[in-house]
C-alpha cells in the first residue's frame, strides 16, 4: 500500500514538471555550446595556420637571406682571385671560383602564398642558369674575365634573393630582417657591384664586336668583284 501511495503522490508531481521547457533549455545550452566550441576550435586552427605559415616564410626567408651572403664572400674571392691572376699570369687562382649552388630547405609549400611559392621556387633554376652561363666561358674565356663573369652573376642573384626574402616576409607576417653590422651595407654593395660588372661586361663586348668588324673588313674587300 505505500508503494502505491508513494507512486500516486509522484505522479502528479512528474505530470506536472515542464518537460517541454526543460528540453528546450537544455537545448538551448547543448547549441551554445556547440558553438563555442565550434567557434573556438576554429580560431584555434587559424592561429596554428598563421604560425605554421610564418614558420615557412621564415625558413625560406632565411635560406635566401644566407644564400645572399654566400655570393657576397664569393664575390671577395672572384676579385682576389682576378687580381692574383692578372699578378701571376696563372689561372691556377681562380680554381674554386664558381657561382654558388642554392636549394630551399624541408618546406611545407602548401603554407605559403601560391603566387609567392612560384616565383620562390623558380630561383633554384635561375641559379642553374648562372652556373651553366660561367661554366660555358672557361674554355674561351682569360681567367680574370671568368672571375668577372663570376662577380657580376653572383652579385645579380644575392641581390634578387634579398628582393625574395624582403618579399617572403612582407607577405606572411614575419619580421623584417635586421642585418647585423656585416650586412648592413650589403645591398648597397650588390647594387654598386652590378652597374660595375654591367659596364664592363658592356665595353668587353663593344670592344669584341669592334675587333671582329676590323677582323672582317680586309676579307670583304678581297673578296672579288662582278663583272659589270
Amino acid at each position: 500500500m505505500e508503494k502505491v501511495d508513494m507512486a500516486s503522490g509522484w505522479l502528479p508531481l512528474v505530470q506536472q514538471f515542464d518537460w517541454w521547457g526543460t528540453f528546450k533549455v537544455a537545448l538551448a545550452s547543448s547549441v551554445v555550446s556547440l558553438i563555442v566550441t565550434i567557434g573556438w576550435n576554429s580560431h584555434r586552427d587559424r592561429r596554428d595556420h598563421r604560425r605554421e605559415r610564418r614558420d615557412a616564410a621564415l625558413e625560406v626567408a632565411l635560406s635566401l637571406e644566407r644564400y645572399a651572403r654566400t655570393c657576397r664572400a664569393m664575390m671577395h674571392r672572384a676579385e682576389w682571385a682576378s687580381a692574383e691572376a692578372i699578378r701571376t699570369g696563372s689561372g691556377q687562382p681562380t680554381v674554386g671560383v664558381h657561382v654558388p649552388e642554392f636549394s630551399f630547405p624541408t618546406v611545407e609549400w602548401k603554407w605559403l602564398s601560391h603566387k609567392i611559392t612560384s616565383v620562390l621556387r623558380d630561383f633554384p633554376a635561375t641559379v642553374h642558369y648562372a652556373r651553366e652561363y660561367v661554366s660555358s666561358t672557361w674554355e674561351y674565356v682569360l681567367p680574370p674575365d671568368v672571375c668577372d663573369d663570376v662577380e657580376l652573376e653572383c652579385a645579380r642573384l644575392a641581390k634578387q634573393a634579398l628582393d625574395l626574402a624582403r618579399l617572403t616576409r612582407q607577405r606572411h607576417g614575419v619580421a623584417r630582417w635586421r642585418p647585423a653590422n656585416a650586412d648592413a651595407g650589403l645591398e648597397r654593395q650588390l647594387d654598386e657591384s652590378i652597374a660595375e660588372g654591367e659596364a664592363r661586361r658592356k665595353k668587353m663586348l663593344e670592344e669584341g664586336a669592334v675587333a671582329l668588324s676590323s677582323e672582317l673588313t680586309p676579307l670583304a674587300g678581297d673578296a672579288p668583284r662582278g663583272s659589270v
